[in-house]
């Protein structure tokens, strides 16, 4: 692969797209993952600009249906935790034939991919640097009491979570400010709507709040950010474009303005 380039690359488990920049930065790769229409090439035309600009590298995962319809989860048609394993085995892939080091990645995700982003790190916080979402619809419950999904107890009890290795992750939540309104692909039960409210604004700020609970009571000190983006209902187009999501996310994770 030639330098300052995009290419597709495919291994035995999940299909990606990478961007390798000239003159690499010092930031890890960012992963980028996609929402349930699974528009990956949008993610990564989106960011590649401002990519180019700073040297960072791009990885962008498809999660194709139906091997992983329930992506979002983390789960695919080879089990519960399909899709948290074959993003593992794609960067573990693109470490040896790229050279590219990923091992620690940023990660972000809209709408469903931002379920699949906090699971994710939530699973594997020593994989992941800084973590953005982006419009997710609902997130995981910190409560041992409550299975996955909706908490963190899980039937083989195989899962071991660290989570103040999670709570100490910065993270930046975001979500459009007109992003109100029930797209009937939004998911509701009475319990959800109590606890995280009836639309993704409320469910936002509810995360955020539950991330500062219970990084209070364990006493780690927190990164958490949160940006509402105008004009912007749920949409990728209206996020990067009124909103502004690509520059608020690269500042976040860079921590500094990209113009």
């Amino acid at each position: 692969m030639t330098p300052s380039a995009t290419a597709d690359v495919t291994d035995a488990t999940l299909p990606i797209r990478v961007f390798l920049p000239s003159a690499p930065s010092s930031s890890p790769p960012l992963v980028l993952v996609h929402g349930s229409r699974r528009r990956a090439g949008a993610m990564l035309h989106a960011f590649l600009p401002a990519a180019m600009q700073v040297g960072v590298p791009l990885v962008v995962p498809r999660f194709g249906r139906p091997q992983f319809e329930g992506y979002q989860r983390l789960a695919g048609s080879e089990g519960p935790r399909a899709a948290e394993k074959g993003l593992l085995s794609s960067l573990d892939g693109l470490t040896e034939s790229t050279g590219i080091d990923c091992t620690r990645v940023d990660l972000m995700g809209f709408s469903g991919g931002a379920q699949f982003a906090h699971r994710f790190a939530l699973m594997n916080p020593s994989r992941v640097r800084r973590l953005v979402t982006a419009a997710a619809g609902w997130y995981t419950r910190l409560d041992p009491a409550r299975s996955f999904p909706r908490g963190i107890k899980f039937a083989d009890d195989a899962a071991v979570i660290d989570l103040d290795a999670f709570l100490a992750l910065p993270q930046m939540v975001a979500v459009g400010e007109r992003d109100t309104e029930d797209d009937g692909a939004l998911r509701h039960s009475p319990t959800l709507d109590r606890e995280q409210g009836t639309d993704r604004v409320a469910r936002a700020l509810a995360w955020l709040d539950h991330l500062e609970d219970e990084g209070s009571r364990r006493g780690i000190d927190q990164e958490l950010r949160f940006e509402l983006l105008p004009e912007t209902g749920h949409s990728w187009s209206e996020a990067v474009g009124a909103g502004g999501l690509v520059g608020r996310a690269l500042a976040f994770l860079l921590d500094e303005a990209v113009r």
